[in-house]
């Protein structure tokens, strides 16, 4: 007993003391204040609940990618060139005509395009509502490089790379 009141007499004279020697060492340095600022950890959506892999994938065999693969790969086309000198480029999430899945807990949920690895545009799909697809225009010339790089929920991360012509 004796040794456990012991224990805290010392115990909350080292507080005071630590406490004293805080507010004193401040005493002087008014205009030095610490602010710490504490995060509170943000509540994830709905949608970004159902975003559990971002993984980057590759094909295993290049000359013979499989089904999945190609569901999974951004298509690459080009489209003509407008009056301003802007070509159509066309993005299509599936290759050789296996086009990916639009559903509520599948899908395709971002797609992002670059000219020469600079980031032309990103766009995030809602979940079950549109089909992993874009169209934009950009001035582009011979020998560019286009990447489009799109996310799958569920099955990671997919790109596809081609130099315009």
């Amino acid at each position: 007993m004796k040794r456990n009141k012991a224990l805290k007499t010392i115990a909350i004279a080292a507080i005071s003391i630590v406490s004293i020697t805080g507010i004193l060492s401040c005493e002087n340095k008014t205009e030095e204040i610490l602010t710490v600022k504490i995060e509170q950890p943000q509540e994830k959506t709905a949608r970004e609940k159902l975003i559990i892999n971002r993984v980057e994938n590759k094909f295993a065999d290049s000359a013979n990618p499989t089904d999945f693969e190609l569901k999974h790969t951004p298509e690459i086309t080009f489209g003509e060139k407008d009056k301003n000198g802007f070509t159509e480029i066309l993005i299509t999430i599936g290759s050789e005509g296996i086009i990916h899945p639009t559903k509520e807990d599948h899908w395709i949920d971002f797609l992002t395009v670059f000219v020469n690895d600079i980031e032309i545009q990103n766009i995030e799909f809602a979940n079950g509502y549109i089909r992993g697809y874009n169209n934009c225009f950009a001035k582009l010339k011979s020998g560019d490089k286009i990447k489009v790089i799109a996310g799958c929920n569920i099955h990671g991360i997919w790109q596809n790379e081609v130099n315009f012509e």
